[in-house]
């Protein structure tokens, strides 16, 4: 049986109103066409029409682009160029229509102040002081570490971290010579074993020795009595994720658990959410006044996002 024959046959079914259009003079000089073998001349059948290949977009006309053909064909050829997508983050998106502004989030065009509530930063609060034993005078190999110590912040939901908090600000408070916070909490997974930090090499203050440990200025943020520590998540394209109840929001807090010789004792934090969307975030004042958590925490524990009646 000739296959190329009965597709042919069948297309020419399928396409008959293309065929007529050309008879009447609606194509210019453009001949139609199902297999590469149809065409003359160089060249290759797209779109049932036969056109000629390119390498760049400089041999295609106004905008179209030279792009691959499709289903892995071989060499390129000229296509309209994809109009700019709706999502108003994009490079070549333009401007919002008068008065409306971008959000950041849902990547649309909106009223200012339009729609609920949106939720993108957690603030992470020390009540040590409140809640423990007096602990603002700590200190662990000669250094300030007062505080809550905090090694990294997750967001969680049903499949597991979908990323790693970034700090956007904070708040720390005297007490604390661990405040290298935006080497500490980067966006990126940290070097865990376990729950905890790896080892690594760090130098005593007390007495300039050597030692190896896991609790050290790059591996914990300490955030000094009262002291805060702003976060937010972004997603693999690099767009803030905004906080939903389907989310948790797991904290890894250095405590006795990681490194009982460092840390003899409990620190304690609160979980707030608030609304902040931008960077610099070093102010309580767009966060919820309750925090999502019941009781203190401490230690690496996890709390999940609600939102106050106010947010829904």
């Amino acid at each position: 049986m000739d296959i190329k024959r009965n597709v042919a046959g069948l297309f020419f079914v399928a396409v008959g109103g293309l065929g007529l259009l050309a008879a009447c003079g609606e194509i210019d000089s453009e001949e139609s066409c199902t297999f590469d073998d149809d065409c003359t001349g160089g060249q290759v059948c797209d779109l049932t029409v036969c056109v000629d290949t390119c390498e760049t977009n400089a041999d295609c006309s106004g905008t179209d682009e030279c792009v691959d053909r499709p289903g892995g064909a071989e060499g390129k050829v000229c296509r309209a160029a994809e109009a700019p997508g709706d999502d108003c983050r994009d490079a070549d998106f333009g401007d919002c229509p008068d008065g409306q502004v971008c959000n950041d989030v849902s990547g649309q065009c909106v009223e200012p102040g339009e729609g609920p509530a949106e939720y993108y930063t957690v603030r992470i609060n020390d009540v040590t002081d409140v809640e423990g034993d007096d602990r603002c005078g700590d200190t662990t190999y000669g250094y300030a570490t007062a505080g809550a110590k905090i090694m990294y912040v997750e967001l969680k939901d049903d499949s597991g971290v979908i990323a790693y908090g970034e700090a956007v600000g904070d708040d720390i408070t005297a007490g604390s010579d661990f405040i290298n916070t935006f080497d500490v909490i980067d966006g990126s997974a940290p070097d865990l074993v376990d729950q905890c930090p790896a080892d690594e090499a760090f130098v005593r203050l007390d007495n300039d020795n050597e030692i190896t440990t896991n609790f050290t200025d790059q591996t914990v943020v300490a955030l000094g009595c009262g002291g805060s520590l702003y976060v937010q998540f972004r997603d693999e394209n690099d767009n803030l994720i905004a906080l939903d109840e389907s989310h948790t929001i797991n904290v890894g807090e250095f405590g006795p658990a990681c490194n009982a010789t460092a840390q003899t004792s409990a620190d304690y934090y609160d979980v707030y959410i608030c609304t902040d969307a931008g960077s610099n975030v070093s102010s309580p004042a767009n966060c919820d006044e309750v925090p999502l958590n019941a009781e203190a925490m401490t230690g690496v524990l996890g709390t999940n996002v609600r939102f106050s009646d106010a947010a829904e």
